[in-house]
């Protein structure tokens, strides 16, 4: 299991040469927000764009970043809106999780993620920085997905 925190600024290298090639500056999250399709990559190139690596392209991970093959290209993004994670349209950080009666969960931190597949298997909750001093972050690990709504997401619970 991964989170974002873990993999933020985590260099990406060729696996033979370990030639850094960009580092993860976000996520990119399929359209119904349940997994994580790849990062977004910064190059050292001030003048670049940002480029998109699918996840099925990294080969190796270790405490030195994440490996991909000799030859392997980063692709620009698509003009289309893509759901990132912390940044764009449509990203999670900071958007508030409700019960189905309107209660507030929590605010979205992070999230726990699969790095095989990215299915995305919890959320990082915060309720203001008193509550975390207090009671701790919190953890959701909802059975079903989310549902968004327009500016949060409703978490159901199973019946």
């Amino acid at each position: 299991m991964r989170t974002f925190q873990k993999v933020k600024g985590a260099p990406i290298l060729e696996r033979e040469t370990k030639r850094i090639i960009g580092t993860v500056s976000d996520l990119v999250l399929s359209d119904e927000v349940t997994k994580v399709k790849g990062y977004w990559v910064q190059t050292r190139k001030w003048w670049s764009k940002k480029h998109y690596l699918s996840l099925e392209e990294i080969t190796h991970e270790d405490g030195d970043g994440l490996y991909v093959d000799k030859g392997t290209t980063l692709t620009l993004m698509p003009k289309k809106k893509n759901k990132r994670l912390i940044d764009g349209n449509g990203h999670l950080i900071g958007k508030p999780i409700l019960e189905q009666d309107g209660t507030m969960v929590g605010i979205i931190e992070d999230v726990y993620f699969l790095p095989d597949s990215g299915m995305i298997v919890g959320y990082e909750l915060t309720e203001g920085l008193f509550s975390d001093f207090t009671k701790g972050i919190r953890l959701l690990k909802p059975k079903l997905p989310l549902i968004q709504r327009e500016e949060s997401f409703m978490v159901l619970k199973e019946s």
